[in-house]
């Protein structure tokens, strides 16, 4: 039963990360694959196994750097009309 949890754990923060790589949407699942992933790394180090610990952590990775890049490309979508006005 444990394992399942573990899988069910790193499977949910797998599907976050690939979601949030989604353009300008995949914001919305970038602070569930980093929530997901930390939540299963912990769980890993606590029980003592290494089940999904690469894949949570993985996931956790890719969801902050998927952020920061989703952030760029809102503050991008917000900057445009502002300087085409300047031209």
């Amino acid at each position: 039963m444990r394992n399942e949890a573990k899988s069910g754990v790193a499977a949910t923060a797998r599907a976050f990360a690939t979601y949030s790589l989604v353009p300008y949407l995949g914001i919305i699942f970038c602070p569930g694959a980093v929530f997901v992933g930390t939540v299963g790394v912990v769980k890993s180090y606590r029980a003592n196994q290494t089940g999904g610990r690469s894949t949570c952590f993985a996931s956790m990775m890719v969801g902050l750097v998927v952020l920061a890049a989703q952030s760029f490309l809102w503050w991008i979508l917000y900057k445009v009309p502002i300087w085409a006005r300047g031209f």
